[in-house]
């Protein structure tokens, strides 16, 4: 999980990102860029909020939900989930932005690293 770790921290380091946790799809906090207290308050957050994206797919029938996002009044802040599987397992990259910065191709591609870390594991 170093590799991994790695990939989070260095996505924290970019302009627009603050806190990143990844988590398996109960929320469990498999690597953070943040202080613990912080890391466990997000996976609290994106267990609350896969809860959430559940309902609204048997209520709606939209399909599992791939991107989830809150944004603060102000548009400064926000907090982005994208749920992701490697081919095994589900995962959710739990992100707080700035939404003025470019943050999909960034998080998209850390997910991609995530996903050739993950495969080179059981490979």
């Amino acid at each position: 999980m170093r590799a991994v770790q790695q990939i989070i921290e260095h996505l924290s380091q970019q302009e627009g990102f603050s806190s990143v946790v990844l988590t398996d799809a109960t929320g469990l906090t498999l690597a953070t860029s943040a202080d613990r207290a912080m890391a466990d308050e997000l996976a609290a957050v994106v267990a609350e909020m896969l809860r959430a994206s559940e309902s609204a797919n048997q209520r709606l029938n939209l399909g599992t939900m791939g991107e989830i996002m809150l944004l603060a009044d102000d548009a400064q802040q926000g907090l982005l989930c994208r749920r992701f599987n490697d081919g095994a397992r589900d995962y959710v990259l739990a992100v707080v932005i700035h939404p003025d910065n470019a943050y999909w191709q960034a998080t998209a591609t850390a997910i991609q690293q995530i996903k050739d870390v993950m495969k080179g594991k059981r490979a």
